[in-house]
């Protein structure tokens, strides 16, 4: 009797133990196996292991050819997609703020929202030395405050790893190394200290000290939206999506409290 063909998600674990071991040339073998058998380039999660391979190298040009490439088999990129893109842009040694938002921006385009992971990995890419990462970093910084406060007033739908866009610890260890960029800018001559401190520093200063509450006028100002989105299809394969991100972001971090 013929042998069953094993689903996408065995293919997608085999994958994946091959990247973490850096078994590239069997990554490739195994990936070959899978459009053989299944007559298919895989499923989302394929696509992402792959994008985490090349946002491992900072590989920005790359990481776009695979979400193009996901557009084009019919499969819309997730969040975890697009803050693994964006990692690319947190590579140490090529870090590059200006396109970590640009993703940010082309996200919310396609009406996938950030959550705190991507905004965590966004804010890690502007940490280079330049006044103009942030200055990206103080906008990110605005941006996540703005979801955080909608989501605090409206609640949470769905995950709270694919969806929270709370600041957590990680973000504040960002912030107060982001404050201190900035503070070298202005000893350096590139901003005035006076125009920096009420300016740049304020929205870095209130992710370092956010505390998951708002006053009533603020909570009464918040537009609430109706969600439809199918919560239920979200959760599937979340946990092992929800593992590719994390694993990522932990490399991050740890180059964060270096």
């Amino acid at each position: 009797e013929k042998a069953a063909k094993p689903p996408v998600s065995v293919f997608n674990t085999v994958v994946n133990t091959c990247e973490v071991c850096g078994e590239e040339e069997l990554t490739v073998k195994v990936l070959d196996v899978m459009r053989e058998t299944l007559e298919t380039e895989g499923n989302i999660i394929t696509f992402n292991i792959a994008l985490k391979r090349l946002a491992k190298t900072g590989n920005v040009l790359g990481c776009e050819g695979i979400l193009i490439g996901m557009l084009n088999e019919g499969l819309e990129p997730n969040v975890v997609s697009y803050t693994t893109t964006i990692g690319a842009c947190a590579k140490e040694g090529s870090k590059n703020a200006a396109a970590a938002y640009m993703w940010l921006q082309r996200m919310r385009s396609r009406n996938i929202n950030p959550n705190f992971h991507t905004y965590n990995t966004a804010l890690a890419a502007c940490l280079d030395g330049k006044l103009e990462s942030t200055f990206i970093g103080s906008k990110i910084a605005t941006e996540m405050l703005a979801d955080a406060e909608l989501e605090i007033a409206c609640g949470l739908k769905g995950s709270v790893d694919f969806r929270s866009a709370l600041p957590d610890s990680y973000t504040k260890v960002l912030g107060r190394q982001l404050m201190k960029q900035l503070r070298e800018n202005w000893r350096s001559g590139d901003i005035d200290m006076a125009l920096a401190k009420t300016t740049t520093r304020v929205p870095l200063l209130k992710l370092v000290d956010f505390d998951k509450t708002l006053d009533a006028a603020r909570m009464e100002e918040i537009v609430c939206e109706v969600e439809e989105e199918d919560v239920e299809e979200e959760k599937k394969e979340i946990d092992y999506e929800f593992e590719l991100l994390k694993e990522m972001h932990s490399d991050d971090h740890r180059t964060a409290m270096v």
